[in-house]
């Protein structure tokens, strides 16, 4: 809009205006192209009409705030510093581990009769967004999961307990390792709370919004 006025400015008339006629009509020009903003962008300030009252964007964010916004504040908090640990400990995650995991996922939706994009529609998220959840999960294994350690007698006591989930025909050696990954996963989980809660109690966090 500001282009155009300045183009505007530097237009040759074959006639003379005087400084009042061109300050007036730039003004002129440059409500109408206000104008026009408002109109083909209203989306951006009006999110409804109810009886031709507006409901702006900015009330349905007050509101969002009010309802979900310590909860997303939170939720924010958390991957910054789980991603700065990373960077502390040198961790990186390549994007070839993250399609092996979103490829992993995809399989396990279709075997249930489901499909990946769909149910991400339904929770208002992209692959995109599935992909950053990933990397912070594989992240929080790479730094909890390194110390930790499944015993040959923790293996053979889970195998027992759940042998009739795991179905007659199942054989110990076979999947011992598929029950290795399972309880590493299981000891790993029972570590993030803690964990997180130190990294919360070891942070700076200086909070700028009433929620």
């Amino acid at each position: 809009m500001f282009a155009i006025l300045k183009k505007l400015k530097k237009i040759k008339l074959p006639f003379k205006l005087t400084e009042q006629v061109k300050k007036k009509l730039i003004i002129v020009l440059g409500v109408f192209c206000l104008a026009f903003f408002l109109f083909n962008y209203k989306h951006l300030f009006v999110v409804a009409l109810v009886n031709n009252r507006p409901i702006t964007r900015l009330a349905l964010v007050r509101e969002l705030e009010k309802q979900t916004g310590q909860q997303v504040l939170d939720t924010l908090i958390t991957k910054s510093l789980i991603l700065q640990e990373a960077d502390k400990q040198n961790i990186r995650i390549g994007p070839e581990r993250i399609e092996e995991k979103m490829k992993e996922l995809e399989e396990q939706v279709k075997s249930q009769g489901a499909d990946l994009d769909t149910l991400l529609q339904e929770r208002g998220q992209t692959r995109k967004s599935l992909g950053e959840e990933i990397r912070v999960q594989l992240i929080i294994e790479e730094i909890l999961g390194k110390d930790i350690e499944v015993t040959e007698a923790e293996l053979q006591n889970y195998f027992e307990e759940n042998k009739e989930f795991l179905g007659e025909d199942a054989s110990f050696e076979e999947i011992k390792e598929d029950l290795r990954e399972e309880l590493k996963q299981q000891k790993t989980n029972e570590r993030i709370t803690s964990w997180l809660e130190e990294l919360r109690q070891n942070a700076k966090i200086n909070y700028f919004l009433n929620l």
